[in-house]
């Protein structure tokens, strides 16, 4: 109710031009727009994805225009400490070490890792059921150290969708990956039945919007109608149109 109280007065002041959350009342957002279903680029060449789904209804929210300016991943954080864009929005996860030096608001997005086999698969129930096993993994990602930590064998796999088509052809037992990829690649392929997971881990991260310390009402705006945007349902419609599942609860 706090959080909620100070976003009014913030937007209010904000509507009467005492306070200037993003310059011309513009919020720029930073994102890849290559990195679906987040931020990427439909068959029109229309910019689109859950992430910019949020970041307009977010702008909505607290009555800015909503500019999105796309660059590699390497390149938002330093665009965002040069000040060319006033946060940003692609799944960013929170950690300790962002942290340190950089805001988040409000979390909108859970995911957690899990272990994906073939429909039919009844001797892995558990990330201790992979020691031994074949596990299709990007040899260079976090799940490739995951799978391997449980003593699976990695089959080295950087493509999810060829991944889970190793998994589903037998030449690897499990993939260890994203549980919002996993759900994903469900909606776009439409292959609900030939997959499943066996197994989630009990470690969530979550992701926000990220902005730079020291920009304390422009975070607490956003926060605010993140805050709206999780009670009122908006955020969960969005995921489900994305995803077919919420990801905005823990």
């Amino acid at each position: 109710m706090k959080r909620f109280i100070a976003w009014i007065l913030v937007a209010a002041i904000a509507a009467l031009g005492g306070l200037a959350l993003a310059e011309g009342n513009v919020l720029k957002v930073g994102m890849e727009g290559t990195y679906a279903p987040y931020t990427y680029h439909d068959d029109t060449g229309a910019l689109t994805g859950f992430e910019v789904d949020v970041a307009n209804a977010i702008g909505e929210k607290i009555g800015y225009e909503v500019e999105f300016v796309e660059g590699a991943w390497d390149s938002l954080f330093p665009a965002l400490d040069a000040g060319t864009i006033d946060v940003i929005m692609n799944q960013v996860t929170i950690t300790e070490a962002r942290l340190e030096t950089y805001d988040f608001t409000t979390p909108y997005v859970y995911t957690r890792p899990v272990v994906i086999v073939a429909a039919d698969n009844d001797e892995i129930n558990s990330f201790e059921d992979l020691n031994g096993k074949k596990a299709a993994e990007g040899l260079t990602s976090n799940y490739n150290a995951l799978a391997q930590s449980y003593g699976a064998e990695i089959v080295g796999q950087d493509v999810f969708a060829l991944a889970l088509e190793l998994v589903k052809g037998g030449e690897a037992d499990a993939a260890v990956n994203d549980e919002l990829t996993y759900a994903y690649w469900q909606v776009t392929t439409g292959d609900f039945d030939s997959t499943k997971i066996a197994a989630k881990s009990d470690d969530a991260t979550s992701s926000a919007v990220v902005i730079q310390k020291g920009r304390d009402e422009l975070r607490d705006a956003i926060s605010g109608a993140i805050d709206e945007l999780l009670a009122d349902g908006t955020i969960a419609e969005i995921s489900e149109k994305y995803f077919n599942i919420d990801v905005s609860q823990k």
